[in-house]
């Protein structure tokens, strides 16, 4: 491997200990970095990854308080943040399972567990930044979401850097999925597995039979992966989707469980959990995973009104069968205070929560203050500041209060 010149290379650093902020610092100083921006914690690296570019990110996975590195990194991939030609190195003293699985799921380039030596960063950092300058044409191309582009430069880098034919492999087959050439990208990965048995490669193989509509086969290839490689968590929510529309909806409801038990920290799963387990009337299960959701949301980009919504709607649904009990109501309370805070100036926000809070006093039996609500509700509709509320509501609610 080339020594790596690393002075005409612009740095964030993203550490919240000054003595590891230091330390590491001076690492990268010493590794020849002249461009090197600080950053303690998740909020103002965003902001300075979205006024300046940076070809190295190094993150800690531990941030203090709001975002972890996690959630981080789940940002700038939302936000496209970053450049697919820049590096993002995650560092962590952690090694649980749950970390690990958290920071893969978003795909850093690398990670690096403390303590490390410089001799061992640097070398991390080296490889990692040869890999990007090699496939520097291939990545500006996924920038630019041009996936034929992408394609041909991925042949020619196969070509002269034998050893990145694994990664140019996996670049190629993810392009020809992206452009709906499902045929040909199975084909690639059919070929990648006879030689290789790589996840990937049986990952993308049985996403080309989803997208090709042979399920049954999706299926099985999917369930080989799981069995292969038990921590390919992805795997678990593509075949959620196959067994949903089959109609599985409560094996697909076992698949996410067991999918959270491995990466507990993606909300989107957790708020996939929930809609399966309010379609099987499942409220109990809805409420837990929409509860994590919303603990998960503060310092999430998925930070949306749906989140917050879906749990008092799962809370609503448990009251349908008696009160609530005290824990309940005071997570109902905490929520629906957060819908009142940030979401409450949308009409259909604010008539969704009324609804769900009318069916928390009904359950309790407090016909009076459902009644204020609802009155409130209706004084909101007139304003104009709220969704009216169904005939079906309506009728119920006025059957509750017998008027």
């Amino acid at each position: 491997m080339a020594q790596q010149d690393f002075s005409k290379k612009k740095a964030l650093l993203i550490e919240d200990m000054a003595e590891a902020r230091i330390m590491q610092r001076k690492m990268l100083t010493d590794f020849g970095f002249t461009s090197i921006d600080i950053a303690m914690k998740a909020e103002t690296a965003i902001e300075l990854l979205r006024n300046k570019s940076f070809d190295v990110i190094l993150s800690d996975y531990n941030l203090g308080n709001g975002k972890d590195g996690q959630q981080l990194l789940e940002e700038v991939r939302h936000s496209k943040l970053i450049p697919n030609t820049a590096t993002y190195l995650m560092v962590t003293a952690e090694t649980s399972i749950e970390m690990v699985m958290g920071a893969i799921e978003y795909q850093p380039d690398g990670y690096i567990t403390k303590p490390f030596s410089q001799a061992v960063l640097q070398r991390r950092l080296s490889k990692l930044l040869e890999t990007k300058e090699r496939l520097y044409k291939v990545n500006v191309a996924l920038d630019a979401n041009n996936f034929e582009e992408a394609i041909t430069a991925a042949k020619q880098v196969m070509t002269k850097y034998p050893s990145l034919i694994g990664k140019c492999e996996r670049i190629i087959g993810e392009s020809l999925l992206e452009i709906k050439e499902y045929k040909k990208a199975l084909s690639l990965f059919n070929k990648t597995l006879k030689s290789r048995k790589m996840p990937w490669a049986l990952f993308g193989k049985a996403k080309s039979y989803f997208l090709m509509g042979e399920l049954d086969k999706a299926e099985q290839n999917f369930r080989q992966l799981m069995l292969d490689n038990r921590f390919f968590v992805s795997a678990y929510d593509w075949l959620a989707k196959i067994q949903v529309i089959q109609g599985k909806h409560g094996e697909a409801q076992a698949t996410l469980i067991e999918a959270i038990g491995r990466s507990p920290k993606n909300i989107l799963r957790q708020m996939e959990l929930g809609n399966i387990s309010l379609s099987l009337s499942d409220s109990t299960t809805a409420e837990m995973s929409f509860r994590r959701a919303v603990f998960l949301a503060k310092y999430s980009c998925y930070n949306t009104a749906d989140v917050y919504l879906k749990h008092l709607e799962s809370l609503a649904r448990i009251s349908d069968s008696g009160p609530l009990l005290p824990r309940q109501k005071d997570n109902f309370n905490s929520t629906l205070k957060k819908v009142h805070e940030s979401f409450f100036d949308d009409p259909n926000n604010k008539a969704k929560a009324y609804s769900y809070e009318i069916d928390i006093y009904l359950a309790d039996n407090d016909i009076s203050t459902a009644k204020q609500i609802f009155e409130a509700w209706l004084s909101e509709v007139k304003s104009g500041s709220a969704i009216a509320p169904t005939q079906q509501q309506s009728s119920a609610y006025a059957k509750s209060f017998g008027s």
